[in-house]
């Protein structure tokens, strides 16, 4: 069985996602509102590290983590390509000691990460987030919407992939089974992950001291509330009070 996020899956999951140079783009969007000069920034869910090798080429100073060590050398060798000087790990975030990194003024993580792990571990790693980020410091993610209507199947047209996704939810719990077609490839591929309301992160992230919550659909976030039934949504906000 392929597994997208570990060799030799990841090949065929960042050409599904990034062949487009879709990475740079996203980084552009991202530095169109995160104007701060040479920050620390921390990418959660690195996967192979186009995202954090392309802030670098920015001026910015980088650590990226992800779980699948396959990922992380993949990241490590095109970092020393690229001599670049970012610092990639293998970490599970529901595990792992952020605060042995020190403190970073930008922490993101992308392409729905977080939907991936359980949900009841949430709540603890946004704390650790902010336990992470510097004063006024930046978190910013994207999770799978728990929204009425349900968008049951998702095609290339609409998403841009030649991917089709069908999809179940429980509404009560945001579980969701969903499997991937990816049509050049001929396979099929299972995911279990959570969906959640708006009201859910931003409860989540008031209640893990962050303030100036903000969502949308797009990474730049000009694009807010255009949907009744989103996909996914970008949130973000600032670290505030004490730890």
């Amino acid at each position: 069985m392929i597994e997208l996020y570990r060799d030799p899956g990841l090949k065929i999951y960042e050409k599904s996602h990034y062949s487009h140079r879709e990475h740079i783009i996203e980084v552009k969007q991202i530095l169109s509102w995160y104007r701060c000069r040479r920050a620390h920034i921390l990418d959660i869910g690195c996967s192979g590290g186009l995202h954090a090798i392309e802030f670098a080429k920015k001026g910015h100073s980088v650590i990226g983590l992800d779980i699948e060590p396959s990922a992380v050398e993949l990241a490590r060798r095109r970092s020393r390509n690229a001599n670049n000087g970012v610092k990639f790990r293998v970490m599970d975030i529901g595990r792992g000691d952020l605060s042995a990194l020190g403190r970073f003024d930008l922490i993101y993580s992308i392409g729905n990460v977080l939907s991936h792990v359980r949900k009841d571990s949430l709540p603890e790693i946004l704390r650790k987030v902010r336990g992470s980020l510097n004063e006024d410091g930046i978190i910013l993610f994207d999770v799978l919407i728990n929204a009425k209507p349900f968008q049951e199947e998702i095609h290339p047209g609409k998403n841009g992939f030649q991917i089709i996704w069908r999809r179940n939810i429980d509404g009560g719990t945001g579980k969701i089974s969903m499997d991937g077609t990816f049509l050049e490839y001929g396979f099929t591929q299972h995911f279990d992950v959570w969906g959640y309301t708006v009201e859910e992160i931003e409860g989540l992230l008031g209640s893990s001291g962050f303030s100036d919550i903000e969502f949308s659909e797009a990474l730049d976030f000009t694009a807010k509330n255009k949907s009744k039934n989103p996909i996914s949504l970008y949130f973000r906000a600032k670290a505030q009070g004490d730890i």
